[in-house]
């Protein structure tokens, strides 16, 4: 019995450890599956973080561009926020003569330290600084001259500097007598200043997107003394014009019409042909003219300074400007192109019918084309690209000159250079009175 008690035991035993063996081999294909559940989980989670990726970027584009969309609304299209602009004053005067002027300089100078002539306005006056006297670290003095007021700024006045060079119109700032008139437009009537002369060829004057007729005043005086006619007009959203339905600047696509009504009214008191005179947005007006308007037969030169021949290079070239919100980081190529296609479908911007480039073709008759070397808001290789293989272009790059600064920084030079031109293309005449 104890035989059989003990070998029964070592059965049990046996029995017992039998089943204890076969455990791990009913768990065996647990422990092969971890190593295939792990790529399963790693697959897993690239999904979701590739997800979570996509939605960031979307997040990134779509809200962003949105954002900068309403940027270039604001910078660029809105004729309200053009029109409401009022001068920054900011520059401190430290000391004035009757043909001096001492400045503070600022941290960001502008073009208070660039040779040549500006304008300096201040609350009760207006006068134009010239040559470079002196300067120290902290100021700099100038040559002097008062135009409008009763004195230069006193000490402590805070003024600002522009381009424009001259205030208010040709009898106050050039002291050249001229007739408010006004002329017929597709949305009404539009104020113009109008200097006679003796020729039958007139100059029609376009100003660029500050929306003010003193963007032309600087070429004033040279067409005057060649005896042209000379009509500065206003265009749709302007000082004083209708505005367009839409409220928005549309850089030539509807404005060409106004410039349209303008050689309707010089031909219709007398000219024989037109000379078109366009500054900045300007010059795409006039490229819109003359590709899409039947009196562009009745034009026999353009002269266009700093011209935005396409829009949306220009966009681009104030983009890079521009930094993304907190972060800082300069903003990427690609979120301004998403913002310009955003800004196409929000405010109904013709990217590609903007691109005067494209037919520049159109542009057939001479071009006197002045462009700064240094322009922060037109890119200047717009004007080189329009000029190059075409001998009806004639290109001045004035080194150091941004936007509309040509004339400022040698006014005798942009003087000759326009004497010059219109000379040769539409001949000589006596000066007038």
């Amino acid at each position: 019995m104890a035989s059989a008690t003990a070998r029964g035991e070592t059965g049990g035993v046996s029995d017992t450890s039998f089943v204890t063996e076969e455990r791990p081999k009913a768990e065996a294909p647990e422990g092969p599956s971890e190593p295939h559940a792990r790529p399963k989980r790693r697959r897993r989670w690239a999904i979701v973080l590739a997800a979570v990726v996509v939605v960031l970027v979307a997040l990134f584009y779509l809200g962003g561009g949105w954002y900068f969309s309403g940027r270039i609304y604001t910078k660029a299209l809105s004729g309200a926020e053009k029109r409401a602009a009022t001068p920054s004053y900011t520059i401190p005067v430290v000391a004035s003569s009757a043909d001096t002027i001492t400045l503070h300089i600022p941290s960001d100078p502008g073009q208070l330290l660039t040779p040549g002539v500006w304008g300096l306005q201040w609350p009760t006056g207006y006068g134009q600084v010239a040559r470079i006297q002196a300067r120290t670290g902290s100021t700099v003095t100038r040559a002097f001259h008062l135009i409008t007021g009763t004195e230069p700024p006193a000490t402590g006045t805070k003024v600002a500097l522009d381009n424009k060079a001259y205030p208010q119109d040709p009898a106050v700032g050039l002291g050249i007598p001229f007739q408010n008139v006004t002329y017929r437009g597709p949305l009404g009537d539009y104020p113009a200043w109008f200097i006679p002369g003796s020729r039958d060829t007139w100059t029609i004057l376009v100003h660029g997107n500050s929306l003010n007729r003193l963007d032309t005043i600087k070429i004033v005086p040279v067409l005057h003394q060649e005896g042209f006619p000379i009509l500065v007009i206003s265009v749709r959203n302007g000082i004083g014009a209708p505005e367009d339905p839409s409220g928005m600047l549309r850089y030539g696509l509807t404005e060409w019409r106004d410039l349209q009504a303008a050689v309707t009214y010089a031909v219709g008191h007398g000219a024989q042909d037109v000379v078109l005179v366009g500054y900045s947005m300007g010059g795409g007006i006039v490229a819109s003219f003359l590709e899409r308007s039947p009196l562009a037969s009745r034009v026999s030169a353009a002269i266009l300074d700093s011209p935005m021949m396409d829009f949306g290079r220009a966009v681009d070239l104030g983009a890079s400007d521009e930094t993304l919100p907190v972060v800082g980081l300069p903003l990427p190529q690609s979120l301004t192109d998403v913002a310009k296609w955003i800004a196409g479908w929000r405010y109904d911007v013709d990217w590609k019918g903007l691109n005067y480039l494209a037919q520049a073709d159109a542009l057939r008759i001479p071009i006197l084309l002045f462009q700064g070397a240094v322009d922060q808001t037109v890119p200047p290789a717009t004007s080189r690209e329009l000029a190059a293989g075409r001998s009806n272009v004639t290109l001045v790059v004035v080194p150091r000159a941004d936007h509309l600064d040509s004339w400022n920084l040698d006014p005798a030079a942009y003087d000759a250079a326009v004497r010059t031109f219109l000379d040769r293309v539409v001949g000589s005449a006596q000066p007038a009175a």
